[in-house]
């Protein structure tokens, strides 16, 4: 990533061709804004490229999302299970789920949240959101919550059915004599 940021921010190549090819074709891919490299997407938001220093509070943070980390944060706790309740139910919250493709806190209230790692390395979301925009967009999601909860059934639904197909294919029906 150094040599892509080197060649967007300074112009300056590998003196290897083919190195040199390669980072030209895919920095394409890549912009810098404010200091920061992050990947562009057609169909999505940037993303932040992070440094190898950055890469273990990262995967720290995420893997306190993960379910086996909240039942041992809750085992762990003993008696104080009721103080450490609220911090596991907001981490299974704010985890997206397979069948929906979205988070049970973005369903319930139309938004999704900010979790820790955007707080303590800035995101483009996090960092260039103008508050007028942000109250603009919030009140688009909030008229069209209705039909995003419609589309998310019937998402649930599909994915209920194909499950059932999936475990229906090898189901042999027989008949018992009386």
């Amino acid at each position: 990533m150094t040599s892509i940021f080197d060649y967007l921010q300074n112009n300056t190549l590998p003196e290897d061709k083919d190195t040199a090819r390669k980072i030209k074709t895919t920095s394409a891919q890549f912009i810098i804004i404010q200091g920061n490299l992050y990947r562009r997407y057609f169909s999505g938001p940037y993303l932040t490229c992070i440094k190898p220093s950055q890469v273990k509070t990262i995967l720290s943070e995420i893997h306190e999302g993960e379910f086996n980390t909240l039942r041992k944060r809750l085992e762990s706790a003993k008696g104080k299970w009721a103080d450490e309740l609220p911090g596991v139910l907001w981490s299974y919250r704010t985890t997206s789920k397979n069948s929906t493709g979205a988070t049970p806190f973005s369903l319930a209230f139309g938004a999704e949240a900010v979790i820790p790692s955007e707080i303590s390395i800035p995101t483009v979301r996090s960092q260039f959101t103008a508050q007028e925009e942000n109250n603009a967009m919030m009140n688009f999601e909030l008229d069209t919550f209705d039909e995003k909860r419609e589309v998310e059934a019937a998402r649930i639904a599909h994915y209920k059915q194909q499950v059932a197909k999936y475990y229906n294919k090898n189901v042999r029906t027989r008949t018992f004599q009386t």
